[in-house]
């Protein structure tokens, strides 16, 4: 939270449904929420580095013009994913959906009011949502008042082909069956690769020897007394 209290990021796994982090921007620390974004548990971290990277750049302590930042419509926010040969899926029941050329990803405009007024503040629902084409992959939400800016991070943070560096054990079961997988030797090691390492070398360092009597140093006590005096 910021200190003025009008950024909230929550990390919330205790929810009924599988929201994990949900970001609320508010003109006042306890004002109805001016925009919201939800994230979904296996959410790649670039897609939320790139929300909040992009809202750090934005927030300003001692103005309000960041709040009124400009919105974006369904042809503007479609735009760069048509341009990099996202295809249209479905049109029908008021959502404008778009779906990546390996038929894995989609993005998807919701044009009609959503039902219940409270889902899309709560992360139950949202107007615009980027995530896997599966319902076991993961998702992101965005509410109508979602500015542009946000948006468009979202949009280059999809569309970056460069390869994600990730740790096999952090790996779900959707994205080990779907992705392209390349092992790379790490240019360093990671904080948990020391402390295995240091904990190897502890439980393999010998004992430290135990003194004995033979080992330990003698202690000898000495006196001098006056020579007789001659007579």
């Amino acid at each position: 939270m910021t200190t003025d209290g009008r950024i909230r990021i929550g990390y919330i796994p205790e929810q009924d449904w599988d929201t994990l982090w949900r970001i609320a921007v508010a003109p006042a620390p306890f004002a109805h929420p001016r925009w919201v974004a939800n994230f979904s548990a296996s959410t790649p971290e670039e897609i939320v580095t790139a929300v909040t990277t992009e809202l750090a750049r934005m927030y300003d302590p001692e103005d309000d013009a960041w709040l009124d930042e400009r919105t974006t419509g369904p042809l503007e926010w479609i735009a760069p994913y048509a341009a990099a040969g996202w295809t249209t899926n479905d049109v029908d029941r008021g959502r404008l959906t778009l779906i990546s050329p390996d038929h894995l990803a989609s993005v998807t405009y919701r044009q009609h009011p959503l039902r219940h007024t409270e889902a899309e503040q709560l992360g139950q629902d949202g107007r615009f949502t980027v995530g896997t084409v599966k319902t076991v992959g993961w998702y992101g939400r965005f509410s109508a008042r979602t500015p542009s800016r946000i948006l468009d991070a979202v949009a280059t943070a999809m569309l970056d082909p460069r390869p994600v560096l990730r740790y096999r054990d952090a790996l779900g079961y959707y994205t080990e069956r779907e992705a392209t997988i390349t092992p790379v030797t790490p240019p360093a090691p990671s904080p948990l690769d020391i402390q295995r390492t240091a904990a190897r070398l502890r439980s393999a360092a010998p004992p430290a020897p135990v003194a004995t009597s033979a080992s330990l140093p003698r202690i000898v006590w000495t006196s001098a007394t006056p020579a007789a005096r001659r007579r």
